[in-house]
């Protein structure tokens, strides 16, 4: 499992978004920028990770994480690689509303959803399989491209929780069991049979 030389892969979640005062939870796909508050997060992260020889720097193609990357890769002078399969969860016809308007629109699907989210999917939205399939191929394939470097990764919280997941075999139906804050910084090293170990989980400056 080990060698010498781990790549070692920077995951973070973007900043504040300018709907937060609004109430909406499920952002999903909705494309909205950065508030002061993330951009002000964003430039604190980017100070933690300035010290870190970073080799290259990729995001997912919505609004807040660009904006996001292109904070973190400032100190480095590098430019994002935008990788749409880094995308949020498509949430299909609950994508803007609150955890209150969903729960009161779908009484049934919803608890089914919380219980279960690999087996029950938001109408209209994206299997949590299929999530976990590009999100998956699209890390083991950045990893792979960048052996014994360091790279980041800014993208959702969703997204950042499936290959979390994915990497301690854990079931996906545990999702909501773990946290990733606005701004937050993982560290993982991953070596080259593909198996990672977390070095820092959920961490914010």
């Amino acid at each position: 499992m080990f060698s010498e030389s781990p790549t070692r892969v920077f995951l973070v979640r973007h900043g504040e978004t300018l709907d937060e005062e609004t109430g909406k939870v499920y952002k999903g796909t909705i494309d909205i920028p950065l508030s002061r508050k993330g951009i002000e997060r964003i430039e604190k992260v980017a100070d933690y990770l300035a010290p870190y020889p970073l080799a290259a720097l990729y995001t997912s193609a919505l609004s807040r994480c660009i904006e996001s990357a292109s904070i973190i890769g400032r100190p480095h002078k590098l430019s994002a690689h935008i990788d749409e399969r880094f995308n949020e969860l498509h949430f299909g016809k609950w994508e803007g509303l609150s955890f209150h308007e969903i729960e009161k629109t779908y009484p049934v699907l919803f608890p089914l959803w919380l219980k279960d989210p690999v087996s029950n999917t938001p109408p209209g939205g994206e299997a949590l399989l299929d999530a976990q399939k590009r999100a998956t191929k699209a890390f083991e394939e950045i990893v792979d491209r960048h052996k014994g470097g360091s790279i980041a990764i800014v993208c959702h919280a969703g997204i950042l929780k499936i290959i979390i997941s994915t990497l301690l075999n854990l079931s996906l139906t545990a999702l909501y069991k773990l946290s990733q804050d606005y701004g937050c910084v993982d560290i993982i090293d991953m070596y080259d049979d593909n198996s990672g170990v977390i070095k820092l989980l959920n961490y914010t400056v």
